[in-house]
């Protein structure tokens, strides 16, 4: 495996008296992309939003979480970020009254050589389509297209490891299939990916590896040709039966 950018050990969420996370381990390597998959309910929103420190409520989150070997558990959200760890959320991480062009304005200001910068020319060669749609504000694009600028935004601030809550949701096949495949050009170029999905034949496609959770636990894990084969993982997700 390439060396890890991104490692989580021992990462419990607990809401009151109840527990429902405890990842002991989770790791992503440079340029690779992992999937997260299972049932709604499973965690992976609470893990994605634990690994960068964010939560809609007040739980009480324990663990580490490690990037590039340095240790971010105890840094705060917008540090977090500043060392290279982005998350687009599943509501799509975009300004609706603010138009393409200025929703990709801000960039990263000296990331560092290890972090490549993307420029708003970068992300227009990957999404043709919001060249087009520039002076549009965020609130009159389509699904897919708040989906690429939600990605193109996280590019703009030069990420280590990109935070993929569920891209696929409300997303036409064709346009699903556009932006997971993207990603995984971006992946080829070295970034690191950790992609939330409930659309498995999706994510199968384009996945180093894959992790199913269930009830806030790892059940099971391997590569995307191992997971693929695996008749729990085709017959409850993918919709095929072995023999």
């Amino acid at each position: 495996m390439s060396a890890r950018v991104l490692e989580i050990a021992d990462l419990t969420v607990r809401y009151g008296g109840n527990r429902v996370l405890a990842v002991d381990g989770l790791s992503l390597g440079a340029g690779e992309v992992v999937g997260v998959v299972g049932a709604n309910g499973a965690g992976k929103s609470t893990l994605v939003n634990a690994t960068l420190g964010w939560s809609r409520g007040k739980p009480v989150v324990s663990g580490r979480v490690l990037l590039d070997g340095k240790d971010v558990s105890a840094l705060p959200t917008p540090r977090r970020v500043a060392e290279g760890l982005l998350l687009i959320p599943e509501g799509k991480l975009i300004f609706g009254t603010m138009t393409v062009e200025e929703n990709l304005a801000e960039g990263a200001t000296d990331p560092g050589p290890d972090r490549r910068a993307y420029s708003a020319e970068d992300v227009y060669s990957l999404f043709p389509r919001l060249k087009e749609r520039g002076g549009h504000l965020g609130s009159q694009l389509s699904g897919g297209e708040r989906q690429m600028l939600g990605i193109g935004r996280a590019l703009r601030l030069a990420p280590k490891a990109l935070l993929l809550d569920e891209p696929s949701i409300g997303l036409a096949p064709k346009l699903v299939s556009t932006v997971l495949h993207t990603v995984r050009e971006l992946c080829r170029d070295g970034l690191s990916v950790l992609l939330v999905e409930q659309n498995v034949k999706a994510a199968i496609a384009v996945v180093d590896r894959m992790i199913l959770l269930e009830r806030g636990r790892i059940v099971l894990e391997g590569t995307a040709g191992e997971m693929r084969d695996n008749p729990r993982i085709a017959e409850a997700y993918l919709g095929t039966q072995q023999a």
